[in-house]
């Protein structure tokens, strides 16, 4: 049996008991001790992310899914009654826990058949805190898009009418 070494941290009693009812609360049997000890973990985790992205830039290798370029270090995450997967960008593969590769479609669907993965996988790119939903993700792309193309046009036919003036005045 290993054993863990602790180190206290301080906080305002009124503030650890606030915690401490509010999880008994929401989070029967979760201890406030170990809470924060998750949420310190999680934290440095994604301070550490963000520094190496900081120092390293962000990385050119990663998971194309259609629209979406998911980068080496991106976290995925599905949920079905209760249970959730876990699966990371390794590299130029989706990396579950248990280091099986796998597509999206196929991480969506370990849990239930059938599952869209657009709609069932959550995706927390590098150095971010928050979770988005993939089809989210993928449609903001796409309006991204959508949107620069349009603009794209605009200047395109904006110089050649200048070009054609130009021409014309030769």
């Amino acid at each position: 049996m290993e054993y863990n070494f602790t180190e206290r941290v301080r906080l305002p009693v009124t503030l650890y008991l606030e915690l401490d009812l509010h999880l008994m609360e929401t989070r029967p049997g979760v201890n406030p001790d170990a809470f924060i000890t998750e949420l310190v973990k999680r934290w440095l985790a994604i301070e550490q992310e963000r520094l190496a992205l900081s120092k390293n830039g962000r990385s050119m290798r990663g998971f194309q899914w259609k629209s979406v370029f998911l980068p080496d270090g991106t976290s995925l995450r599905s949920t079905h009654h209760g249970s959730t997967a876990y699966a990371k960008v390794v590299g130029e593969r989706i990396m579950t826990d248990d280091r099986i590769s796998m597509t999206p479609s196929m991480f969506a669907n370990r849990q239930a058949i059938g599952r869209n993965a657009w709609r069932f996988i959550w995706i927390r790119f590098p150095g971010e805190e928050h979770w988005v939903r993939a089809a989210d993700c993928r449609q903001r792309i796409e309006e991204q898009a959508r949107l620069r193309s349009k603009r794209d046009i605009e200047l395109s036919k904006r110089d050649y009418g200048e070009m054609e003036e130009g021409i014309l005045r030769s």
